[in-house]
């Protein structure tokens, strides 16, 4: 019986992930002479309350499945699903040229997976608060079928390429990383949720600091702090299409969060508002109520956009800043945060 795990050898030949979930692509070789390449899932995130749907529920939800025994890649918490299938392998053909694709649309996958989780967690509430179920929707195509012919390249032969090739190649690979890199920051502009969260994580590890996810259900997202552990933050953070009102429970959490933190952590508010109008229009939009201003602005706290992080980074890479002068506005700055400022 398949199950996407079992053969004669089952190995990683990529990798990735976004959100909270972890991907692996595996090639498995079958004793048929046939190999497969098929991704492994799972997401060690569990969020408390009855209108989410669970991130393993999620992977059920677009067509994967759940694998009953140890998987060597994600133990008990595996959901795989086999995207290609080569017919013939005998003299290690798995990297050679078509299999190119099957690379290319994993990583694309894996870097998209945490957006396409929020928005069927979107999906998933409306159809609760409206009194239907969620059905599953696999997305997923059934696995496509590779045929080997003598004009594919076998393994063998990258040892034999031009060094021109080789150079070519490597340079390929570093342009595509820096690309993927500096891709990571743009959720900063239109982002919710992990996804959101992640790409804080991100930007704040670009500005030196350290930085990872709080527990869920804590009163912040995000624990941040400088390698002297001199300066230390707490994030709550959001992605909302509007301003931030004072209904909104994210003043209690951050408020709970101050009267709470032992160590000094500067607590920020980062909001990432009006998340679904262009940049341009955003600058008549308030991003914070008046009387949010009016609340929060009786303790030390900074409120900020996501926005404002992302114009920061990129003052940073224009060389007009430094990372250390960011850190260090964000934890003396308190109220409404101003950037840039008039003037400068």
């Amino acid at each position: 019986m398949y199950d996407g795990h079992l053969g004669i050898e089952n190995r990683q030949v990529n990798a990735g992930g976004s959100g909270s979930f972890q991907l692996i692509l595996s090639y498995l070789r079958q004793g048929n002479g046939h190999g497969e390449f098929v991704i492994h899932a799972t997401s060690n995130s569990f969020y408390f309350g009855g209108a989410t749907l669970q991130p393993l529920d999620f992977l059920a939800n677009i067509g994967f499945t759940k694998y009953s025994g140890q998987c060597q890649f994600h133990g008990d918490q595996c959901f795989y699903r086999s995207i290609a299938i080569l017919k013939k392998d005998e003299r290690g053909f798995e990297n050679y040229s078509q299999t190119e694709s099957v690379h290319n649309g994993f990583k694309s996958f894996a870097s998209k997976i945490g957006e396409l989780y929020d928005l069927r967690q979107n999906e998933y509430r409306i159809i609760r608060e409206i009194g239907l179920s969620l059905q599953v929707r696999g997305i997923l195509q059934a696995p496509v079928e590779i045929e080997i012919t003598e004009k594919d390249i076998p393994v063998w032969v990258e040892k034999e390429k031009f060094q021109q090739l080789i150079q070519l190649e490597t340079q390929r690979n570093k342009i595509q990383g820096e690309i993927d890199f500096y891709r990571k920051f743009l959720p900063l502009l239109f982002s919710t949720g992990d996804n959101l969260e992640n790409t804080v994580i991100h930007s704040l590890q670009f500005l030196g600091l350290n930085a990872n996810k709080a527990e869920k259900g804590f009163t912040v997202d995000v624990f941040a702090e400088t390698n002297d552990k001199e300066k230390k933050f707490g994030f709550e953070i959001t992605g909302i299409n509007e301003s931030v009102k004072k209904s909104s429970r994210k003043l209690t959490q951050v408020l709970d969060f101050e009267r709470i933190k032992e160590h000094g952590e500067k607590t920020i508010l980062l909001v990432n508002s009006h998340n679904g109008t262009p940049i341009a229009e955003r600058a008549s939009l308030e991003n914070f109520t008046q009387p949010v201003i009016d609340f929060l602005g009786r303790h030390p706290i900074l409120m900020m956009t996501s926005l404002d992080l992302y114009r920061m980074i990129k003052d940073v890479l224009d060389e007009k800043c430094s990372k250390e002068s960011v850190v260090e506005r964000l934890f003396v700055k308190t109220g409404v945060l101003v950037y840039p400022e008039s003037g400068g």
